[in-house]
């Protein structure tokens, strides 16, 4: 079903409530209305023909109910009675087969009806020669109760007609609102997966459509980063592996170009390891930042950022040992981080590899862990030569290696502490210490208030 035929029917059943309810006031209001001021015109002249008879006397009473039964301004046919003491008729002129009131002694000044409510009768009471006695005025309000029956008739054939009508005129005025909803999707449609750099005009109103096309706008700003980036990675990832598997598969077509002694396949053989090492620990990269891409975090789980720093620091002793680095841990104080043990494992030991290959021998590296204002921040600091003001701003980024070319690595290991750091609800900031080195500052949110991004807390 389409939103301009759903948009119709709800219109149409809103309208249609919205009628009947109209019709049936509007009717019970006219027939009340009417029966009012019938019995109101009822009930004057029954008043003034009980002042006359109390006047006159019982002498000409008769003369007079005989005149009023015969009176047809209010109603075709009356019928007119004096009631005496126990309910005995004195008088009873006009038509005869009419229903009476239930009650002969009904209270003065009242409208009673007739047993079958066909009449209705208007009763006073007062003193006709000194005893006490009713008037019963009636008249037929068949007349009344047929006009508000033409007023039914009329309202039940003009409110579907004027329901159809609203319909239609619905059905067209959804249309003419969804036009521009119509041209949006054209619009999206015409933007190909080849040329994301389009945008949608949101128009001059600033109305629903504007803040869609708005919103749709800043959807395909996003696309089209992603998309670069991914175009970017590929080609970058495609550079990267392409060195060392042209070194890979020369040096296999050198070693196999000849026959050579034992010990030059022994190296040729090591130096091909060693490039798929290398290969290897890009490809672990890789796929871990897709896996982070794609927001597939495992659940979260209390983690104490100081212990794990301690774990990282015993785990890289030897290779420290071997340099003469000293190393500086954290105290045994602790700070629980919520988020992905082995991810957060990660960063810690790549920020301390990074500090061990831009240290000199003999320098120093210290790690500390603060907890403030509901933050963990975890710092590593070293005494090497610090990052370089121009690459500072880069070194997050993909495959960027700067001065650190030559070094053992495929750049993308600061890339991935990043994006841990981001999907845990965090930051990893870069910069040269005052004293001397570079410092990076791992900042998270502390306890519960943690969830990883695209998992449940």
């Amino acid at each position: 079903m389409t939103i301009r035929l759903r948009l119709t029917l709800y219109w149409a059943a809103v309208l249609a409530v919205a009628l009947a309810g109209a019709g049936v006031c509007v009717y019970v209001i006219f027939a009340r209305l009417e029966l009012r001021e019938f019995d109101r015109v009822l009930a004057e002249e029954a008043d003034t023909t009980a002042g006359a008879l109390a006047r006159t006397g019982s002498s000409s009473a008769g003369a007079i109910l005989e005149h009023l039964s015969a009176e047809r301004d209010l109603s075709p046919h009356r019928r007119v009675r004096l009631i005496g003491a126990g309910g005995r008729a004195l008088f009873d002129f006009g038509d005869l087969r009419a229903d009476l009131p239930a009650a002969a002694g009904a209270a003065s000044g009242t409208i009673a009806k007739g047993g079958r409510r066909g009449f209705r009768y208007a009763i006073v009471r007062f003193n006709l020669d000194g005893r006490g006695v009713w008037l019963q005025d009636g008249a037929d309000a068949q007349a009344v109760r047929a006009t508000s029956a033409r007023l039914r008739a009329s309202l039940t054939l003009i409110l579907p007609l004027l329901l159809a009508g609203c319909a239609l005129g619905g059905w067209w005025l959804a249309g003419r609102a969804l036009v521009p909803i119509k041209d949006l999707s054209a619009r999206l449609g015409a933007i190909g997966p080849g040329d994301l750099s389009a945008r949608l005009d949101p128009g001059r109103a600033r109305d629903e459509i504007a803040r869609l096309a708005g919103a749709m706008n800043e959807l395909l700003a996003r696309v089209e980063t992603a998309s670069r980036r991914e175009r970017r990675f590929i080609a970058d990832a495609a550079h990267e592996m392409r060195t060392p598997l042209a070194v890979l598969r020369t040096g296999l077509e050198i070693a196999l170009g000849r026959d050579r002694p034992a010990a030059e396949y022994a190296d040729a053989l090591r130096a091909a390891l060693d490039e798929t090492l290398g290969l290897c620990a890009m490809a672990d990269d890789l796929l871990e930042l897709a896996r982070l891409d794609s927001a597939g975090m495992r659940a979260a789980a209390p983690v104490d950022l100081a212990a794990l720093a301690r774990g990282a620091l015993a785990a890289l002793a030897p290779l420290a040992g071997a340099r003469r680095l000293s190393f500086s841990a954290p105290p045994d104080a602790s700070a629980i981080v919520m988020g992905d043990r082995e991810q957060l494992r990660r960063v810690i030991v790549n920020l301390l590899d990074n500090a061990v290959k831009f240290t000199a021998d003999d320098g120093a590296i210290s790690i500390a862990v603060a907890s403030r204002d509901r933050r963990a921040r975890l710092m590593v600091r070293d005494d090497g030569p610090g990052i370089p003001d121009t690459e500072l701003p880069r070194i997050f980024d993909r495959f960027y290696r700067g001065r650190s070319r030559a070094a053992p690595g495929g750049g993308l290991g600061l890339s991935l502490c990043r994006e841990i750091a981001e999907h845990h609800g965090g930051d990893l900031v870069a910069e040269n210490d005052s004293e001397g080195g570079a410092r990076f500052t791992l900042d998270l949110p502390l306890g519960r208030s943690a969830p990883l991004r695209g998992t449940e807390a």
